[in-house]
């Protein structure tokens, strides 16, 4: 019998076969929630691939995000592959709801910050927490000051090289590595990695280049161990930006690779050393009956070890915990809010030595320097260091009306959610009332207000209450909607610490010099998403004030 008929017959039936497994592989969205159109398996991958090309991220103009809010819905899916969907959120008020209520999220590894909300991460939660207080971040507080003005230091040596090569302007970007891995390591450890004092001691014999626009880059050597850190960092980065399953597998290849294995095994090694001296000084003021001192944040944790009423973290908790632990564009275009800021700190510090390191009082008093509270309020708005966070619900969840299903993943788009909360957009906020939650109708606003001007804008002026009859300022700091650090159970536990540093900075830089604006070849704001927002060019021009 000829084979003929059934070599036909398979011939007509592949191509209705291919139409058949390509209908079945498609992405299935979520009923009642909006998405591009679907016109192959692969989803949306084609068109977040160009935007991050292009753009540098899916969530600032013309990315992904932004371009889907901009229709005016408040909910939008992504679809990942045949297999994977995201659904972007971006309604400041309903968003602040759910998360002030949310329990239960899910996520990839073992640090805190992506522990499940069990009591594993409660347990975390409550020893750490304690190392925010007052008391703390006081203690804090001289090393972050001495580092900050160690960077005023390498910013004058680094313009004097700059100006003697023709050069403008320099990128920074690097500088503020140093000084975030030296505050970082001296809060922890109790011992600075001193990466701002290597890069003095050779910044006369470093290399420099000047490109076209005057912009000058310094090749100076790294520290080994900030090698390391710097490597980890950047692994955690491109384990956050990407889709859950394929971070979890990415973490669990990288473990094995030598280049990952000899970087984390120096940085554990820094820290166990730490941590061992740390308990050990605890041991002896304790066999002594003596007080321990913690100034660091191993110290305080060994500190509370054993006491009762307290718990205490296993190796691999306490590695992972200090390891996790572990912006000038604004202010360079802004010239009239670095005159008006240092006015006030000026006159804020009149009594003050000069060129002394800050102190956390004079941090920690907005009657006396509302305008610096402002600034650094309106530099994380519009910096939008962390543009979104991601967690995966465990059970359905109700969103605008439409029921999310449980291990659907949910880009809680807070930077495109807080730029929308406008007195211009009031009316569209005010139809979606229907179908918010009941405990958001409720509380409404939750005493906040609605951004009165454009949200593109650089203006701390936002941020500031006049006083009609006396005509004093003071800081409103629920004047609109801004979620830098996260909402609800499972915002930033450090963001006590990080706006320290920042008014820190900030302070002694604005206190030190008046940043000139540099060529606008050398001032783009595209950036990438790593762990947070960072940005692709960050160059500075530091003059001395007069």
């Amino acid at each position: 019998m000829s084979s003929h008929p059934y070599l036909l017959s398979a011939a007509c039936a592949a191509p209705l076969l291919y139409l058949a497994l390509a209908k079945w592989a498609r992405p299935k969205p979520i009923p009642g929630i909006p998405h591009y159109p679907i016109t192959s398996i692969l989803g949306d991958i084609p068109r977040v691939t160009q935007d991050i090309r292009v753009h540098g991220n899916i969530f600032d103009d013309g990315g992904f995000y932004n371009e889907a809010f901009k229709t005016g819905a408040a909910i939008w899916q992504l679809f990942v592959g045949p297999f994977d969907k995201w659904v972007g959120f971006a309604d400041a008020q309903e968003m602040e709801d759910i998360l002030n209520r949310a329990t239960r999220t899910r996520a990839v590894d073992q640090r805190m910050v992506c522990l499940k909300s069990d009591d594993v991460w409660r347990k975390h939660r409550r020893i750490t927490n304690p190392l925010m207080t007052s008391k703390y971040l006081k203690s804090m507080t001289p090393a972050i000051a001495d580092n900050a003005l160690a960077l005023t230091d390498l910013w004058r040596s680094k313009m004097q090289r700059v100006k003697s090569k023709g050069g403008t302007c320099f990128s920074c970007g690097d500088d503020f590595r140093y000084v975030s891995i030296d505050a970082i390591t001296s809060i922890t450890l109790g011992k600075s990695l001193d990466t701002i004092p290597h890069a003095l001691s050779i910044i006369e014999t470093s290399k420099i280049e000047i490109d076209p626009h005057g912009g000058a880059t310094f090749h100076l050597p790294k520290l080994p161990l900030y090698e390391s850190l710097r490597y980890l960092f950047e692994c955690i980065g491109d384990a956050t930006t990407l889709p859950v399953f394929v971070a979890y597998i990415k973490q669990q290849t990288l473990r094995y690779t030598p280049t990952f294995r000899k970087h984390y095994k120096q940085v554990v090694d820094h820290i166990f050393r730490f941590v061992a001296e740390a308990r050990q000084a605890v041991k002896e003021a304790r066999a002594l009956s003596e007080e321990y001192e913690a100034k660091s944040l191993v110290g305080m944790v060994a500190e509370k070890e054993g006491l009762p009423g307290h718990e205490s973290l296993q190796e691999w908790e306490l590695r992972d915990e200090t390891m996790a632990y572990i912006l000038m564009k604004f202010l360079t275009q802004n010239p009239e809010v670095q005159k008006v800021l240092h006015a006030e700190l000026i006159g804020a510090l009149v009594d003050s030595p000069e060129n002394r390191p800050v102190t956390f009082d004079d941090m920690m008093s907005p009657e006396k320097t509302p305008y610096l509270e402002a600034v650094v309020s309106e530099i994380l708005r519009c910096a939008k260091v962390a543009v979104a966070s991601s967690k995966q619900t465990t059970e359905p969840l109700e969103l605008l009306g439409t029921t999310i299903p449980a291990g659907t993943s949910i880009a809680w788009c807070t930077h495109v959610a807080c730029d929308n909360a406008t007195v211009a957009n009031e009316a569209k906020l005010r139809a979606l009332d229907p179908v918010r939650s009941e405990s958001s109708r409720k509380n409404g606003l939750g005493g906040r207000g609605l951004w009165k001007t454009p949200t593109d804008r650089f203006e701390p002026e936002r941020w500031i209450t006049v006083d009609e009859k006396t005509g004093e300022k003071t800081f409103n700091p629920r004047a609109g909607y801004s979620f830098p650090f996260g909402v609800g159970l499972r915002s930033c536990a450090g963001k006590q610490l990080a706006v320290l540093e920042l008014k820190i900075y900030i302070a002694t830089l604005n206190l030190a010099f008046f940043l000139s604006e540099v060529p606008k070849e050398l001032s783009s704001h595209r950036a990438q998403i790593q762990v947070s927002r960072v940005p692709d060019q960050a160059y500075v021009a530091p003059i001395e004030w007069r």
